[in-house]
């Protein structure tokens, strides 16, 4: 790698955790598995990473819970769950023994380290986006969008002070209010300041205990032509006039310092729209500010983000102008001490002393007092977007931490790019489709690639990358070799998994699958499916968008022919409401949801015509309401026996109706779901009807008594996706942005 970069990525081999052979025990399939689940397959989606500050622990926060390692050891110590929604952020007090963690549902939880015991929950209004401890490690400080600052005692979880910056409001149209930027320092005496951008394009900065103004910082530049300081080329920012107005400065991002005595500003120039709702313009310059005295140290063009060192001493600029550079600058001496292509992310280590960048070519580690690299890798598969959470400097530098596109967790000697051990694998994006191979011996999960998991070990057997944003269906050939994704880009590929090979790879011409996503009243977004196969998947039936109707409520159904010796042949299309859809097994019925109230339509697959229209008796004041919009009910899940003789529809009231498809007759009614049920799917044998809601709840229904066998309880928002093991002993399920699939164990009736 040439030294004139600093590079940085760390992508590497795929490698698989060893699991015990033939069983489940002692490994993380077990981890806190909730009631009447067999195994956990897969860790979730990583959304923070952080190293206890002696480098020995390393804690994941992930879409189920906070994942506790030994860096020593590689060893994974404990599974922390007690969010009800997806922990977000993740610290460390100062001795490593307490880890804080917060979520999206509006808590903060405290446990130890070395067992992750828990030791209590705070309730904050909203949710804390950054934690950290104060240097004594008995006050936890949180700090959310708002830019509200809570204290906690971590001894006993009383909430000592909560403090918020006085920000000036500018309200455009009725009910709508534009917010400033704003941000926080905390001294580690647990003294802080606000720094609030104001209307004029000014920065304040505020006593955060008292709210009063210390000093305001104002641009030494023209408000009418920008001139960058300390710049070897004269950028020129013009602002806008629209309607003979002048537009608008405005701060929209600001970053202090760790050691609080500098500041970082962004800035736009917007002009607003005539309602007031919105706003056009450009971006504008990165500024960098001596907090103490209100000086202005420097113009950076169109900085777009800025990351200072853990001393506060060093700031990198990422910035686009005539070219695309990261600007390494020595505060104290204000002047650059070097400059870089732009880069896709920048770590710091905690001293101060160590640099790490990540760009297209891999990543490398540099010393920044000799402005030297220390070492270079290069990357040795296909890079993907890294976000800050997803590598780390260790407090002195001397390691590297990192977290690839396939889950795989490395801890990395930064002075050689020596891998001293891997951590952990199995780390994912959310799972979008699910299906058990016909022998039941594999599970497929789609994300962005295609993972095959052992069913009886949990064990990962191999990942197979599809070069697409989201797999949208799998199913398995009779032959339990030959696997076929569709994915977001029309795509049809079929895999060999013996060999992990594509054997056939075809477009659905003038195809688009249509994918979008329904919202509910308790807040729930829910993406119905755009396709389904039918369980051999010989045939595939589509949700068009490419030939959507002009009444927006009509959809366009493609029927394909799916063999494994030729191109995907296109047998009929269709219009239905739009809604969800469902095959019978053999292809030759599909079903849709109706724009009638509790309806649903039969169509044949064979003529396209329409069969019948399901409807429960009609309750005329029902459908009044519906039709005055004072309630809502529509069809959310469909799903046949492998029979064809029976359809369980799934309702937004909460309902599951059960229908004879070949008299269409009306045969029962299941209730017990508190959400909506989006989900439904049968066992082979047609005597178990698994059912889940946007509650994460998933019901268990015995046929054809329709007894309500029991409730399993393990995902946090709404049940994506259910499927039987071919013997119908296990049910798999993922939920909606998870990144695992739960496998339960079915109770014997």
């Amino acid at each position: 790698m040439k030294t004139r970069q600093f590079s940085a990525l760390l992508v590497l081999f795929l490698l698989s955790t060893p699991f015990l052979t033939n069983t489940f025990a002692q490994d993380y399939t077990q981890l806190n598995l909730p009631k009447g689940a067999k195994a956990r397959l897969g860790k979730g989606v990583i959304t923070d990473m952080q190293l206890s500050a002696d480098g020995t622990r390393l804690a994941v926060a992930s879409s189920i819970g906070v994942w506790l390692y030994d860096i020593r050891t590689g060893s994974e110590t404990a599974l922390i769950i007690g969010h009800t929604e997806t922990a977000m952020r993740v610290a460390f007090s100062p001795d490593g023994e307490i880890l804080a963690s917060s979520g999206s549902d509006k808590t903060i939880r405290l446990w130890h380290t070395e067992a992750g015991e828990f030791l209590f929950s705070l309730n904050t209004p909203t949710n804390p986006i950054h934690l950290k401890f104060s240097a004594d490690g008995k006050t936890l400080i949180g700090k959310d969008r708002k830019g509200t600052v809570r204290f906690w005692d971590i001894t006993t979880g009383e909430q000592l002070n909560a403090f918020s910056p006085k920000l000036p409001k500018i309200r455009l149209g009725k009910d709508r209010i534009w917010s400033f930027a704003t941000d926080a320092f905390i001294d580690q005496t647990v003294g802080f300041m606000f720094a609030v951008g104001n209307k004029d394009g000014t920065i304040s900065i505020q006593d955060g205990r008292t709210g009063r103004e210390m000093r305001k910082l104002i641009a030494q530049t023209d408000d009418e032509l920008l001139l960058p300081i300390h710049s070897s080329q004269p950028y020129i920012y013009k602002r806008e006039i629209v309607d003979g107005k002048p537009s608008q400065k405005w701060i929209n991002g600001l970053i202090f310092s760790p050691d609080g005595k500098t500041l970082v500003s962004t800035i736009d120039y917007r002009t607003m729209d005539r309602d007031g709702r919105g706003w056009s313009g450009k971006s504008g310059p990165t500024e960098l500010w001596d907090v103490d005295t209100g000086e202005q140290l420097a113009v950076f063009p169109y900085g777009i983000g800025a990351t200072f060192s853990g001393d506060g001493k060093t700031v990198a600029i990422k910035a686009i102008s005539g070219k695309s550079e990261c600007t390494i600058w020595d505060i104290a001496t204000r002047r650059k001490i070097a400059e870089f292509p732009l880069t896709l992310n920048i770590r710091f280590s905690g001293d101060g002393k160590t640099l790490a960048i990540i760009d297209d070519d891999g990543y490398a580690v540099w010393n920044i007092a000799t402005h030297s690299e220390i070492s270079a890798h290069s990357p040795v598969v296909e890079w993907f977007e890294i976000s800050p959470e997803r590598f780390m400097l260790s407090q002195d530098g001397t390691l590297l931490v990192t977290a690839d596109e396939y889950g795989t967790v490395v801890v990395r000697e930064t002075k050689n790019t020596k891998q001293l051990r891997l951590v952990t694998t199995n780390y994912t994006k959310p799972f979008t489709a699910l299906a058990f191979s016909h022998d039941g011996k594999t599970i497929a999960s789609g994300d962005s690639t295609i993972h095959l998991w052992d069913t009886h070990t949990g064990t990962k057997q191999n990942t197979m990358k599809a070069d697409v944003l989201r797999i949208e269906g799998l199913a398995f050939a009779k032959d339990n070799v030959t696997l076929t994704a569709a994915n977001d880009r029309e795509n049809i590929i079929q895999w060999d998994i013996t060999t992990s090979k594509q054997v056939a790879a075809h477009t659905l011409p003038n195809t688009s699958i249509a994918v979008g996503s329904t919202s509910f009243d308790d807040g729930t977004v829910y993406r119905p499916k755009g396709l389904t196969f039918t369980p051999n998947s010989e045939k595939l039936a589509v949700k068009n968008m490419e030939k959507r109707q002009i009444n927006l409520s009509d959809t366009t159904i493609d029927i394909w022919e799916i063999t494994t010796d030729s191109a995907p042949r296109h047998l009929i299309e269709f219009v239905v409401d739009w809604g969800p859809i469902a095959l019978t097994p053999d292809g030759s019925i599909l079903a849709s949801g109706s724009d009638a109230p509790d309806a649903t339509d039969l169509w044949s697959t064979h003529t396209g015509k329409q069969i019948a229209t399901l409807k429960s008796s009609k309750n005329w004041i029902n459908d009044l309401l519906i039709w005055l919009r004072l309630r809502y009910s529509s069809i959310h899940a469909l799903a046949f026996t492998h029979d064809g003789a029976t359809l369980a529809v799934g309702t937004k009231d909460k309902h599951i109706q059960l229908w004879n498809v070949t008299d269409q007759q009306h045969i029962g009614s299941l209730e017990g779901h508190k959400h909506v049920v989006c989900e439904l799917a049968f066992s082979p044998d047609g005597k178990t009807l698994a059912s889940g809601d946007t509650g994460g709840k998933i019901h268990l229904w015995e046929m054809p008594t329709h007894r309500h066998l029991t409730i399993f309880d393990g995902h946090k928002g709404y049940v994506r996706t259910l499927v039987f093991a071919p013997d119908g002993k296990i049910l798999s399920s993922i939920g909606g942005e998870e990144g695992t699939i739960l496998l339960w164990n079915i109770p014997i009736k």
